[in-house]
């Protein structure tokens, strides 16, 4: 025995602009009144995991397994739940978004297996009144939002204020910090935005529905946890997932390798990939405790374009519309992948991608936008397959970013790795410079005053680091060595720094200071190295090398950042000579091509 409730309510907006909201399962099932629940992963021996859940509804202590959900971006999603106690035995929900005159037909379809046939009664009664009443509610208030109405789609929060003597001295602590004047912005979100929303605070996301730069935004951030409006946290983010699995309040507990209980994998901490730095406010400003109402729904994974459960031994055809870009097609329990290439003028537009573990067939798709592709799973076991957009971290303020500005340098001077932990930072821009025969310069003027100018130089270049969004990393002796992320950035910073020199030079005369710089780009890591966070690697070598070409005056670059093409916009903004030429790094086999850039009044 079975019931069976469908519920249809039209909705005035379009399904695409409806999904965002229909499909945040956690918030509707909050809003409507379900109660929260927690959950854990289960690990299963072919690979992944499952959820089990338990809450008290009811009367009852419930506990289930949670089926993964199945969707289709903008079009529907299902959900299975199979409970161990209680009056009911199983209970499947979905979700169509139906396009309806100009709107949406929200069509609602619950099934519910009674484990007792006694309880069919109360269960009609719940499901048919309470739990319909409660989910239109939702759902209307979402179109109350979406057609302007109301200026949320859920529950109105009441403002939490925070104390007003605890804020005049936050203020006061920021006064001058980089992008304060967005700072109310970042009160009035504390005050006001839900604890999920406050839970994993990215400062591009608040920094684009701010309209505000990403940069300065960031800036802020760090500024008010070093002022205790926000606490930093380093998110090592699983590449399936993506969810932050594993959250750490300071970098020296992190470690090389991390693992997720969802998907029950190990992966590698990399600065530019996996780690991401998050904020949430301080306890002493606002507690944030989130609350679970739903454990996996679609905007869990936004990225997911489409999650279904193949049976084992059967075929699923999936018709899809999918705009130009790459897509990965792969599940936890497989060891390879499929790329699928939407591009308009594929020849094909179906496909059938054959699974048999560990691996899948074809690796490789082309096909168009409007898209009919069969998953035909060959094997004895069920298996949940995603499509996926491939994506980097473009709302992410990555840990390789980060430690590369010059106001964490700054600020979190404190912030280290565990010793001989080295980690993958990606590719980042090194630079290091070097006063032209500075030797002599002590014995010409005396030790005193050549410190002096040396201290003098370092402070210039270090306001021409900061100001192309470099940091500095380290000085040795009257060196220094400099990050960058943006290769561009760094080649400005050289042309500022010889002209400060110069005017330098001019106002105060003799002795000149002469400056020999070497740029290089590539990978390298991230270590700890005298209790700084420094960084190690064959392209900090060339970087450090191909300054040693330097005759003074000018910039010396390798072939990967001369070649960039951002450095050739910035190149030709500034006067300037080139020379390309040869040269042998020490320590590195064969010639190494290197540009001479001769600033030019």
């Amino acid at each position: 025995m079975s019931l069976k409730f469908v519920w249809k309510i039209p909705i005035e907006a379009a399904p695409d602009t409806l999904w965002r909201y229909i499909s945040d399962t956690n918030r509707i099932n909050q809003y409507a009144g379900l109660p929260e629940f927690t959950f854990r992963f289960v690990p299963e021996p072919d690979g992944g995991s499952r959820q089990a859940g338990e809450t008290r509804y009811m009367g009852w202590r419930l506990s289930w397994d949670e089926h993964p959900f199945e969707w289709i971006e903008g079009r529907y999603f299902e959900i299975v739940r199979e409970y161990h106690n209680g009056p009911i035995r199983k209970l499947r929900t979905s979700v169509v978004l139906h396009p309806h005159n100009g709107g949406t037909l929200v069509e609602q379809t619950m099934v519910c297996e009674p484990r007792w046939f006694f309880a069919a009664p109360g269960i009609y009664w719940e499901l048919a009144f309470f739990t319909k009443r409660r989910f239109v509610a939702a759902y209307r208030k979402i179109e109350r939002f979406l057609t302007g109405e109301t200026a949320t789609p859920y529950e109105p929060l009441v403002r939490e204020p925070i104390p007003q003597g605890r804020l005049e001295v936050i203020r006061e602590r920021l006064q001058s910090a980089g992008g304060r004047q967005w700072l109310s912005k970042l009160i009035e979100a504390i005050e006001t935005l839900p604890d999920d929303e406050l839970d994993r605070m990215r400062p591009f996301v608040f920094a684009d529905h701010w309209k505000a730069g990403r940069r300065e935004v960031l800036q802020l951030f760090l500024h008010a946890s070093q002022a205790g409006l926000l606490d930093l946290s380093w998110d090592v983010i699983c590449p399936g997932c993506r969810g932050a699995q594993e959250r750490h309040a300071t970098l020296r507990n992190l470690r090389e390798e991390a693992h997720c209980k969802a998907c029950n994998v190990r992966y590698t901490a990399d600065f530019a990939q996996s780690v991401e730095v998050t904020f949430q406010p301080n306890p002493s400003i606002r507690r944030v405790e989130v609350t679970r109402y739903c454990s996996g729904g679609p905007m869990n994974a936004p990225h997911v374009v489409s999650q279904q459960q193949i049976p084992a031994r059967q075929s699923k055809t999936l018709d899809l519309r999918l705009s130009p870009w790459k897509y990965n097609i792969r599940s936890v329990k497989l060891s390879t992948q499929a790329v699928l290439t939407i591009r308009s003028d594929a020849g094909d537009s179906s496909a059938t991608i054959t699974i048999h573990r560990p691996s899948l067939e074809p690796r490789n798709l082309d096909l168009t936008p409007d898209v009919t592709l069969t998953l035909h799973n060959k094997d004895d076991k069920d298996i949940v397959m995603t499509i996926e957009r491939v994506s980097g971290n473009e709302n992410a303020a990555t840990a390789a970013m980060v430690i590369a500005m010059n106001e964490f340098r700054t600020l979190f001077s404190e912030e280290v790795l565990q010793p001989d932990m080295p980690i993958s930072v990606g590719v980042l821009t090194l630079m290091f410079t070097d006063l032209k025969a500075s030797t002599s310069l002590y014995e010409t003027i005396g030790e005193a005053p050549a410190y002096g100018l040396v201290r003098r130089h370092f402070d210039l270049l270090r306001e021409c680091i900061a100001a192309s969004e470099g940091a500095i990393v380290k000085t040795i002796g009257d060196s220094v060595m400099a990050a960058f992320m943006d290769p561009a950035r760094a080649v400005d910073a050289a042309f500022a720094m010889h002209s400060a020199i110069d005017r330098d030079n001019r106002s105060r005369g003799e002795p000149f200071l002469s400056l020999k710089i070497g740029i290089h780009n590539g990978p390298c890591i991230a270590v700890n190295l005298n209790d700084i966070l420094d960084y190690f690697g064959t392209s900090v070598n060339v970087a450090a090398r191909v300054q040693r070409e330097s005759i003074g005056g000018d910039i010396l670059v390798t072939e990967e950042i001369w070649k960039d093409s951002k450095v050739r916009e910035t190149l030709a903004r500034h006067p300037h000579t080139e020379e390309a030429f040869d040269v042998t790094v020490r320590g590195l086999s064969g010639m190494r091509k290197v540009c001479r850039i001769q600033p030019s009044s």
